[in-house]
């Protein structure tokens, strides 16, 4: 095949890897850049065609796993919605209860409730956890 077809489909693997970002029409697009330069090198169909199988099997076998490991996020992920108000400090609004309260939590007022006891009016109090939209929260 002629040097500028590998390219094109280079090209084209580089373009669905966009797309899909998991690297494996990456390390195609790397494998018929192989075969392009066999192909600038004078090598027939048959040559261009081993390189390209050859590239690519090494791509996929050694470059693609080391890629992706160090691509991955690594730790735990950062805390989002209701989960991020969890272990938050709040100052309650009226007495809270078991059953009922109000807290000011993150600027806004909240539902809250007791694990058990009562906790007073203007008390800090943290978080421990949310239940639809009312925060479980205990005593500082």
């Amino acid at each position: 095949m002629a040097l500028w077809i590998w390219l094109a489909i280079s090209g084209s693997l580089m373009l669905v890897e966009l797309v899909t970002a998991n690297l494996l029409f990456a390390s195609l697009a790397i494998s018929a850049l192989a075969a392009a330069g066999a192909a600038s090198l004078g090598g027939d169909i048959v040559v261009q065609g081993i390189t390209f199988g050859i590239a690519a099997v090494l791509s996929l076998m050694l470059l693609r796993p080391i890629a992706l490991k160090h691509l991955k996020v690594s730790g735990t992920p950062a805390a989002t919605n209701v989960d991020a108000l969890i272990g938050a400090e709040a100052v309650t609004l009226t007495e809270v209860t078991d059953r009922h309260g109000q807290v000011k939590l993150t600027g806004e007022t909240w539902s809250a409730k007791t694990q058990s006891g009562v906790i007073a009016a203007d008390q800090k109090v943290q978080v421990i956890a949310i239940r639809g939209a009312t925060a479980i929260i205990k005593e500082l």
